[in-house]
């Protein structure tokens, strides 16, 4: 059983730097896609995947489960009417502090600000100075201080990013209506849910990585993030996804202790009932290179 996760999908395929990762596809390759899974695929919802697990039943020759994470409006809007339209079962998880907010992910803010700078060089430390001059040096900044910011504790994280808004010297907020950025609402989200094809998840208040927290901090995100999506979606939540698929033991206990059932990691891979459900494979359709397992078995 293969678990896929989608970022977001939007229209057409930007033309300049922005999304050079592909977190979101274009519309006419997921539908390409969907349209594959519903012919070859049998799909299946999480609540089968943990059942199936928990109670050690085979899964279906070519069983698929989709997943959507973050809480972008593109998930809502365009992809969902295609979800709907072949009747796939998904799973969005959410970061419930940005629905319904002018915020951005902590990664968005670092491409938005090294992508559209015009000054030639940022430094982030005393000994990382970072040259600017063209796209691809642009491109190789992001990566890099991308990979950087997860390795150190929010903290520090934060005071990286003010440094690169203050030097980038760009208004990153007058991009939030882009839509690789802008989050969805939760009337957006409200109005999916009358559909029984589509469920939500917690993916932490706002995709900070929680083995950087305190065992304290960890704990307040955990269930804060199901707190609110209570409160916003009348939906208690029994789904996770790790920001980063980054976890410890502290963290699944944490997880259990509140009811959640699984949360899944950032391997691809296959699954069978041997799985633990709390280090489920995923492939994260396009996203950085990753390709769309063709091979449903």
């Amino acid at each position: 059983m293969k678990i896929l996760c989608y970022h977001g999908v939007i229209l057409k395929k930007k033309k300049d730097a922005a999304n050079f990762a592909l977190k979101h596809i274009e519309k006419k390759t997921f539908l390409k896609q969907i349209k594959y899974l519903k012919k070859n695929a049998n799909i299946i919802s999480m609540d089968e995947v943990c059942y199936n697990i928990s109670n050690k039943i085979n899964f279906k020759k070519n069983s698929v489960c989709i997943t959507f994470d973050d809480g972008f409006e593109n998930n809502f809007k365009i992809a969902c009417p295609i979800l709907k339209k072949y009747k796939i079962p998904t799973l969005f998880y959410l970061c419930p502090e940005i629905i319904s907010k002018k915020y951005f992910f902590w990664v968005d803010i670092i491409e938005i600000c090294l992508l559209n700078t015009k000054e030639k060089f940022i430094t982030v430390s005393k000994n990382n100075r970072y040259i600017l001059n063209n796209i691809k040096n642009k491109k190789k900044a992001v990566t890099t201080i991308k990979k950087y910011c997860k390795s150190i504790d929010d903290s520090k994280k934060d005071k990286v990013i003010n440094s690169i808004i203050v030097q980038s010297k760009v208004n990153y907020k007058s991009y939030i209506n882009q839509d690789i950025y802008k989050p969805a609402s939760w009337s957006q989200i409200k109005k999916v849910l009358n559909s029984n094809l589509f469920q939500v998840g917690g993916h932490s208040l706002l995709h900070s990585l929680l083995t950087k927290k305190s065992k304290t901090q960890m704990t307040k995100d955990i269930k804060e993030t199901i707190k609110i999506i209570k409160k916003k979606t009348n939906v208690r939540v029994k789904y996770f996804s790790y920001p980063e698929g980054k976890f410890n033991k502290s963290i699944i206990n944490v997880m259990k202790n509140n009811k959640i059932v699984s949360s899944p990691i950032a391997t691809s891979g296959t699954n069978s009932v041997n799985t633990n459900l709390f280090k489920l494979k995923r492939y994260m359709v396009g996203f950085s290179g990753i390709k769309f397992p063709v091979d449903m078995s």
